[in-house]
């Protein structure tokens, strides 16, 4: 739940003399910086860590005047939000982001006295060392792929000291070959979709997680959240993307006491296998790929 706005700011705009007051509201208002990105190196002597950070920053509300009578003694400028996001990178450069995140909140928060609360969005990958001949740390690195999982926190604080921090993981892929279904369903006039007892899955999707403390332990919470969301593909029969998502969720949600809300979002992918036969009989290793139409499914589970 996103902190509360403040409430709309009239202004009168007086004409002339003998005109009408015509009032304007200020409504929804906010600002920030976002596509920050940067690498974090962590060095300790024994090893190194680099990891590629975004952050995305959004204040929610602000100073009326700045919008209204382009008064700027009182707006914080992005250029100052950037440098506090480098600034803070380097005290957490071995640190979970939601550690990273919650810095940056209060940081911000604590700064920019005008707004009403601070929204903070990290996403981070993991560079992979290349073993080499030279003995000590490792210090030729590559960097992650184009579909590398990512780890994620988000943090909303408001003025009024209301604090809700999220983990999450972003661009988890699954397939299963075999063993899913999909049968049962209404059929229409313009239905043409067979019933498959027995189908291939593809799904990628986000997970994300609220904690139920903000001194949850996050580096563990998202392992047991990658550990439970892969095991229970794996050990699940699909009647549909629907029913698999809201399985991964209770899943997520089961290994992680430190959270209350679990949201999965995500798309079901089209992998069809492709028909050979005509010159390569009893084949049955290729699949199609067909992501530019997708079928997107959300789906959020509560504790109770």
């Amino acid at each position: 739940m996103a902190p509360k706005e403040s409430p709309p700011l009239l202004r009168e705009i007086h004409l002339r003399k003998d005109a009408v007051v015509r009032a304007y509201t200020l409504n929804e208002h906010n600002y920030g910086e976002s596509g920050i990105e940067y690498l974090l190196v962590h060095r300790n002597g024994e090893k190194t860590r680099i990891r590629k950070f975004r952050c995305d920053v959004k204040f929610l509300g602000g100073p009326p005047e700045a919008y209204q009578d382009g008064d700027n003694r009182r707006l914080f400028t992005t250029g100052t939000i950037s440098n506090t996001v480098l600034a803070l990178g380097a005290e957490h450069s071995d640190g979970e982001p939601e550690a990273y995140a919650l810095a940056l909140a209060r940081r911000l928060t604590d700064a920019a006295p005008s707004v009403q609360a601070t929204v903070v969005h990290l996403s981070a990958m993991e560079f992979t060392a290349i073993p080499g001949a030279a003995p000590g740390p490792a210090r030729h690195f590559t960097g992650p792929p184009g579909g590398a999982l990512q780890h994620t926190a988000t943090v909303r604080l408001g003025r009024d000291a209301d604090l809700h921090v999220f983990g999450g993981l972003d661009g988890l892929e699954l397939f299963a070959t075999s063993g899913a279904t999909f049968t049962g369903f209404p059929r229409d006039f313009y239905t043409t979709t067979p019933h498959q007892p027995d189908r291939a899955l593809g799904i990628s999707c986000r997970i994300a997680w609220r904690y139920n403390r903000p001194s949850a332990d996050y580096g563990k919470c998202r392992l047991n959240a990658y550990r439970a969301a892969t095991r229970a593909f794996a050990e699940h029969t699909s009647n549909s993307s629907q029913h698999t998502f809201h399985h991964l969720a209770r899943a997520v949600l089961d290994a992680c006491q430190d959270t209350d809300s679990v949201r999965i979002e995500g798309i079901h992918q089209t992998r069809p296998l492709l028909d050979l036969g005509p010159f390569l009989p009893d084949q049955d290793v290729i699949y199609g790929v067909q992501d530019s139409q997708t079928s997107p499914v959300t789906v959020e589970v509560n504790r109770s």
